[in-house]
């Protein structure tokens, strides 16, 4: 086992072969996602496939081979097709089967008490900026890059799982669409379709862009 995992390591300090990798399987979970939700047991599956790919994302992540924008190519794409395909009149249960246990699994809000203050703090701060551009697409996208600026920037600079306590895109969408559920309105939907357009640009482009200026570029010509 260790000899895989090191035998992956070399594999990915090929920067374009690790993101061909990656994105083969951010449409494998796409496919899976697509395929699933037209079966009987669409919420079972969905569940296991979800808890499959968090255990991927935090074991890999934790061993320094995926990033956060590793991370979110696994889950952007099949979320926004999930919030797309949502009627306006029907409760998203495709998306919360598909969401909860990646977010169960990734947010350590559970680590301590101060953790979970922090995490309650935070997100009620990005719900109420959210509240106040639901419906403006120009503060939409603006909000949903600052959201993605700060996840990416809080995972370089703080100790890991920290970016997902304090700005976690997960528990922004089951919020927002818990409230939606609540008050019986799809108040949220345009906002959250934008969102995850933004955060699949992140999810691609986000390393791409910011390789040129990392450590790895220097090694990798060197």
């Amino acid at each position: 086992m260790i000899e895989v995992l090191e035998n992956l390591a070399y594999l990915y300090e090929v920067f374009w072969l690790k993101e061909l990798f990656l994105t083969l399987q951010s449409i494998v979970v796409f496919v899976l996602v697509r395929w699933f939700i037209s079966l009987k047991y669409r919420v079972v599956l969905l569940l296991f496939l979800s808890a499959f790919v968090g255990c991927a994302c935090n074991s890999f992540g934790d061993m320094g081979y995926w990033n956060d924008n590793d991370t979110l190519k696994h889950i952007a794409p099949a979320t926004l097709y999930l919030i797309i395909k949502e009627k306006d009149s029907e409760f998203n249960v495709a998306l919360f089967a598909f969401l909860s246990p990646f977010f169960l699994l990734s947010c350590e809000f559970y680590g301590s008490f101060v953790f979970a203050i922090a995490c309650i703090l935070s997100h009620s701060i990005i719900l109420l900026f959210i509240f106040l551009a639901r419906n403006n697409i120009y503060l939409t996208i603006f909000i949903s890059i600052i959201i993605g600026v700060l996840y990416s920037y809080i995972g370089d600079i703080a100790a890991p799982g920290m970016n997902d306590i304090l700005v976690n895109a997960v528990l922004i969408t089951l919020s927002l669409k818990w409230i939606d559920h609540y008050t019986k309105k799809s108040r949220y939907n345009f906002f959250l379709k934008n969102f995850w357009i933004v955060l699949c640009c992140f999810a691609y482009l986000g390393s791409w862009a910011f390789y040129p200026i990392s450590g790895y570029y220097t090694d990798f010509i060197l």
